[in-house]
């Protein structure tokens, strides 16, 4: 008994560390979402869904361009950075930042020069679009920036600060795009305005990243150990995979684009921007679980990264499942409020693209242990099979089902590649977080939506509006109580909310206090 005690409160410290992150992640990462979404609501309502779609192939074409130039670097800049953190060596710390932007710069700012040279070519003979032209000119100057945001940002995040990480790229970067954005319609300039408030937000952000990196990492007289052989071995194959992970991440898009309109991209991008919302709660476990995650594998706890892992993905699908359903069931009125009456017929789209984000949420912490224990080969090889198959699936169903054939083809592709990872995690050390027990989360839920569906449509006879926020609020309170009534709470649980208590101010005690009555 008394052996187990330091091992327990080790567990349980990492849990609260996890839960903490979490907290800061979620609440920075949702206000950056908001104020992402009101830019993107401005320019879905006031520019309409054809000037947006432009906008969405413009950022496919540089996002494409940014994270090729990165060549995997950003994975391995947070993996050394938490291995050496682990051991202690600053001066390697230090070799890992500077290597991988010695790699990574030479090559952005060619690519930014070649894009901007090019654009009329991308713009007229792939996409059919000459007013794509002068818009993808703007974005092209970005490209530089995005890759240093994605290395010091992975480097803050290999040093469990995370908060910096959230402020830069969420929250000032957003929230600079946002003001500029009003402004720079304001004064006419329409969607070229829209493109310079997208390339200056990028460059707040990444100039705020450089500021806090430094501050929790002063180099000033500190030594440099190089390490451009270690990161290259370990993310050359994380180049290519990175490189396949965007034609998974965008072919949808850039496909769309080549077969239909960009009116349809419009569409497309607004349901499947709703759908991603599902992601804010996974990143906001991911974003501190993996440097968590890595320095235990460095020591060789596997035993507590199971620990871990399993009470983290429990959490991922309490809170995505309800939220999941919700989105299905009201898939019309959701696009309706958010958008307008033109995006109505992408609600099909929608509800195929939050079952996909909902089974991905829960293998996504599991299949991300694959980069703590280096086998970046892998990861290499299920982009691969992931990639080939949603080139496939979107060339024969988006001419065939419009945006609902590329809502299939990536869900399906981004299902593929974590279900491998998943399954060769559990090969390699055997580490799986899935239990029996999961099926009270799925059964609060279902019971929880019926009661609210049932009540909605039959005895409710209010405007729509209060029918929903009725419909949301209920549901919430009937989904608690299940979830206490089958048990589906453990002690963990109570770690987890005491820690994000603690970050975010917000008062959970009544709440643990009637969960350990259920325990």
């Amino acid at each position: 008994m008394g052996g187990k005690m330091p091992d327990e409160k080790y567990s349980e410290q990492s849990l609260l560390k996890v839960a903490k992150g979490a907290g800061i992640v979620f609440i920075g990462t949702a206000v950056g979402m908001l104020l992402a979404y009101i830019s993107m609501l401005i320019i879905a309502r006031f520019l309409g869904p054809e000037d947006y779609g432009l906008i969405s192939l413009a950022s496919a074409v540089t996002t494409i361009a940014s994270t090729v130039v990165l060549v995997g670097m950003a994975e391995g800049v947070t993996r050394y950075v938490s291995f050496y953190k682990g051991r202690g060596e600053k001066e390697k710390i230090k070799g890992v930042i500077l290597s991988s932007l010695e790699i990574v710069l030479p090559l952005a700012v060619t690519a930014a020069v070649l894009v901007f040279l090019f654009a009329d070519e991308i713009s007229v003979k792939f996409f059919s679009e000459p007013n794509l032209a002068s818009v993808l000119r703007v974005f092209a100057v970005s490209i530089p920036f995005f890759p240093l945001l994605r290395i010091f940002n992975r480097a803050i995040a290999g040093f469990q600060e995370i908060k910096y990480a959230v402020y830069s790229e969420h929250i000032l970067q957003n929230l600079s795009r946002l003001l500029l954005l009003i402004f720079l319609l304001y004064m006419g300039l329409g969607i070229i305005g829209a493109a310079y408030a997208y390339v200056i937000g990028m460059i707040v952000a990444a100039s705020a990243s450089f500021y806090f990196l430094n501050k929790i990492f002063p180099t000033k007289g500190l030594k440099t150990a190089p390490l451009r052989r270690e990161l290259i071995s370990f993310s050359w194959p994380l180049m290519f995979s990175g490189m396949l992970g965007l034609v998974m991440g965008w072919i949808d898009t850039l496909m769309l684009g080549y077969f239909m309109t960009a009116r349809d991209v419009g569409i497309y991008r607004a349901s499947l921007a709703i759908a991603n919302l599902l992601k804010v709660f996974p990143a906001s476990f991911m974003s501190i679980f993996l440097p968590i995650i890595t320095e235990m594998y460095s020591r060789g706890e596997v035993e507590k990264m199971n620990e871990i892992n399993c009470a983290v993905t429990k959490w991922i699908l309490m809170l995505v499942l309800p939220i999941t359903i919700l989105m299905i069931l009201f898939s019309k009125q959701v696009l309706y409020i958010l958008y307008g009456e033109e995006y109505i017929e992408g609600a099909f789209a929608l509800c195929i693209l939050v079952v996909g984000r909902l089974i991905i949420s829960i293998f996504r912490p599991t299949s991300q242990i694959i980069y703590t224990v280096g086998r970046t080969k892998l990861v290499m090889m299920n982009t691969c099979i992931g990639s080939a198959l949603n080139v496939l699936l979107n060339f024969y169903l988006i001419p065939a089902y419009g945006i609902n054939g590329a809502a299939i083809a990536t869900s399906v592709s981004i299902l593929t590649v974590n279900s491998l990872a998943f399954a060769e995690i559990f090969k390699i050390i055997h580490i799986q977080p899935l239990k029996f027990s999961y099926i009270k989360i799925f059964l609060a839920s279902l019971i929880s939506i019926y009661m609210t569906y049932v009540i909605t449509k039959y005895l409710l006879k209010v405007t729509m509006i209060y029918i929903l926020i009725a419909m949301f609020l209920f549901y919430l309170s009937v989904y608690f109580a299940l979830l206490l009534i089958l048990r589906s709470f453990e002690s963990e649980d109570i770690v987890v909310m005491k820690a994000i208590e603690m970050k975010t101010g917000v008062e959970s005690e009544w709440i643990r206090k009637v969960i350990k009555k259920f325990l």
